[in-house]
């Protein structure tokens, strides 16, 4: 059953298309939200962000920002709209981002979601078991995502003892809600 007020609030997806984070469409497919997967100009992804509430930023990234279209799609340039938004900064170290910026909302540090940071952050783990990994934290925001206890939920869900992927990213999943 969807929230009465998730009906009413106007969310912007923005997930750079890139095939190694395709498992994060689960969390926004079949919601009717306005989604930006091709290139856009930083002028009209500014005036996309400023006319929508809630603000889903999905991908990969650095501290500096996210990472689309061989560029920084989200950098320091959005931080003054993003302050007014409900947001959801999902890639690699977001949180860095987020604390830098004195910014609010749901966000990742480093996760592991490929082989190559599996191997990087020395965490042994087979491709089934980042798959798994993938796919439960894709359905975890998917099912928690906007609601108010969205991290403690998600982190109650988000849980495989047996997956070393699982257990390096639960400690990298936060909330500063301001």
């Amino acid at each position: 059953m969807v929230e009465i007020e998730t009906i009413m609030k106007t969310t912007l997806v923005i997930h750079p298309k890139d095939a190694t984070t395709d498992f994060l469409n689960l969390i926004y497919r079949g919601r009717g939200w306005k989604v930006i997967a091709e290139e856009i100009s930083p002028e009209k992804l500014l005036n996309e962000i400023s006319i929508h509430e809630r603000i889903v930023m999905l991908g990969h990234g650095a501290e500096c920002g996210l990472i689309g279209w061989n560029y920084f799609v989200i950098n320091s340039s959005f931080v003054e709209v993003l302050k007014n938004k409900e947001c959801v900064y999902i890639w690699c170290h977001a949180d860095k981002f987020v604390q830098t910026h004195k910014l609010k909302g749901f966000y990742t540090g480093m996760i592991i979601s490929e082989r190559s940071e599996a191997v990087l952050y020395q965490v042994d783990a087979t491709d089934k078991e980042i798959e798994q990994s993938n796919s439960m934290f894709a359905s975890g925001v998917k099912n928690f995502i906007f609601k108010p206890n969205m991290t403690l939920e998600l982190k109650s869900s988000y849980k495989n003892k047996w997956n070393a992927v699982v257990k390096f990213n639960q400690n990298k999943i936060y909330s500063n809600f301001l």
